[in-house]
């Protein structure tokens, strides 16, 4: 495909509704893998928009980012730590993938950093809503929270998010399959993400978690469908996140939840 070709297909794939908050790198990526299977302009576009709905548009069902730039905009500077929880869970409630994790997000979080110890930095890839839990984290604010993710919106509500909060932070709008973010930090989150990419980029899971420069890695995969049917899904994913684990040459300690399962990946 030509550049100028290529130019087209970004262009028409920016002017539709659903996909101009995606980040260049994103449909660049999709623009390419769509002109590897076809010629002509009109059904790269076509096959484009449908890898995009794949890797990112089924998962804005009923969910307007819109929703949570209000919410944050509605908190003061520094605000009062109840007023901060309360817009928080109600921002975490907007999308299933973080409202389902909810009614055990402290208990993981504190699971998770008493094994890892309490991070100064943290890095947050295709991060969605998920740094909201910031208050649930248990954390201090003197922490460093780097976050990614391929959605505009998401990621100016997350930076003016902790902007009122006061944390130090960065906000990438960028894409883990194209560059990892260069941030050394204590520990890495990239959940609910792996079957995503996956399904994007054959071995893509491994590539990407090799690249992140953090002693710890927290991956986490669905335990049930959003109809809350198991399907096998834990032990289907406790085999590749096995795999995965294998050929990158690290430990993986699980930590299971009704609908979600982490994984703690410590590098030696």
């Amino acid at each position: 495909m030509s550049e100028d070709q290529l130019r087209e297909v970004v262009s028409a794939l920016r002017e539709s509704r659903k996909y101009r908050f995606v980040c260049e790198d994103t449909l660049r990526r999709i623009a390419g893998w769509a002109a590897a299977r076809h010629t002509r302009t009109k059904d790269i576009v076509k096959a484009a928009k449908r890898k995009l709905h794949q890797a990112y548009g089924a998962y804005l069902e009923g969910f307007d980012p819109a929703e949570v730039r209000e919410l944050v905009d509605g908190l003061p500077s520094d605000p009062p730590a109840d007023a901060l929880r309360e817009t928080c869970l109600t921002i975490l409630g907007r999308h299933a993938s973080t409202r389902e994790r909810m009614a055990f997000m402290e208990q993981a979080y504190a699971e998770v950093f008493r094994r890892t110890g309490r991070p100064k930095v943290i890095l947050d890839l295709a991060c969605g809503l998920n740094p909201f839990a910031f208050p649930r984290m248990g954390v201090s604010k003197s922490v460093r929270y780097h976050a990614c993710d391929i959605d505009s919106r998401i990621m100016l509500a997350v930076d003016a998010f902790f902007v009122r909060v006061g944390v130090d932070h960065d906000a990438v709008w960028g894409d883990v399959l194209v560059s990892a973010p260069e941030v050394d930090a204590d520990v890495a989150f990239l959940l609910k993400t792996v079957p995503c990419l996956e399904r994007q980029e054959k071995s893509a899971a491994v590539r990407v978690l090799r690249e992140i420069r953090a002693r710890h890695v927290v991956v986490s995969f669905p335990a049930q469908s959003l109809g809350g049917r198991d399907k096998g899904m834990h032990e289907h994913y406790a085999k590749e996140m096995k795999e995965i684990a294998d050929e990158l040459g690290v430990s993986a300690d699980e930590l299971a939840y009704p609908s979600e399962t982490f994984y703690l990946l410590t590098k030696t």
